[in-house]
């Protein structure tokens, strides 16, 4: 069982700001990558499992075999959840446009608060619906400069649909996992499921995974040690204190730094949407933080 520490407020603002930025990056990375959607996450859960194996196998082997029934249950069904959550928003994008699926993913504080309702029968408070509308209504406003519709984009939202509402599960099962795991006894055997399933998916299909380019591996460790040790982690530590609803709402920053990075990487320029959209959000994240009247390193789930 993890033993329980308290961290300062600080501590968490500079965890949280270091995942948001390595996972904007995600981004980044994604487009130097030539390789099938599923190959590209397979590849980012492969490199982070094996950089945090040898450390779990030094610093967490003794927490790992004391893992009881339900522990390996939420591991497991954790795994499944990132796992899908990856293979099914990736996948997204062959069929719909970015736009379209940035929206449909980043749905999931309104499937937070939809759980909160009927499986909890807690209700959130004005100010929480009023931030999840607020963040609906910025993820809208920044997808519409590029939205697509149509019956053949339909598959691919539908995709992206499920693919929020399975990074909704992960979470959950993130919290409750979290509460008597250490981070890197769960992170490491979780991501290290996440892989196993995906490279089964990935040789199942006969994708190429050989024989890319050099560009294309250095994207794969940039996902794998940028985007996935530092951010995900990132968010896996701070779900133990902060709830997931807060940190549903901060990963709706990610198109939002994804656009700042594109302009200090490429030079790209901001489209209207996105600042309209990104004040929207920023504002929604403000509300969804505050609602209980309590700094973000004190909110619990």
């Amino acid at each position: 069982m993890a033993a329980a520490r308290a961290e300062s407020p600080l501590t968490y603002t500079i965890v949280l700001v270091a995942s948001l930025i390595a996972v904007a990056h995600a981004a980044i990375f994604v487009r130097m990558a030539d390789a099938d959607p599923l190959v590209t996450a397979a590849y980012r859960m492969l490199i982070a499992s094996a950089v945090l194996l040898p450390v779990a196998a030094v610093t967490a082997r003794q927490e790992i075999t004391r893992l009881n029934k339900r522990e390996w249950r939420l591991i497991g069904w954790a795994a499944v959840f990132l796992a899908l959550h990856f293979a099914s928003w990736i996948a997204s994008l062959d069929f719909t446009s970015i736009a379209n699926s940035v929206v449909l993913v980043t749905l999931t504080p309104v499937w937070l608060a939809v759980w909160a309702v009927v499986a909890l029968r807690q209700p959130p408070g004005r100010r929480t619906w009023l931030a999840v509308g607020l963040a609906l209504a910025g993820s809208i406003v920044m997808g519409s400069g590029s939205a697509r519709l149509g019956l053949e984009t339909l598959f691919g939202d539908g995709l992206a649909l499920a693919g929020g509402i399975l990074f909704v599960g992960f979470l959950l099962l993130a919290e409750a996992a979290r509460r008597t795991i250490g981070i890197v006894a769960f992170v490491t055997l979780v991501y290290s499921g996440a892989a196993i399933l995906l490279w089964a998916a990935v040789l199942a299909l006969d994708l190429p995974v050989v024989g890319l380019s050099l560009e294309t591996y250095l994207a794969f460790i940039g996902l794998g040690l940028v985007s996935q040790i530092i951010g995900h982690t990132g968010f896996n530590w701070a779900v133990r204190a902060i709830s997931p609803m807060v940190l549903a709402l901060l990963f709706l920053t990610e198109p939002l730094l994804s656009t700042a990075l594109g302009w200090f990487y490429f030079g790209e320029g901001f489209a209207r949407e996105t600042g309209i959209g990104g004040v929207l959000i920023l504002t929604a994240i403000y509300l969804g933080v505050r609602a209980r009247g309590t700094p973000i390193a004190e909110q619990t789930g």
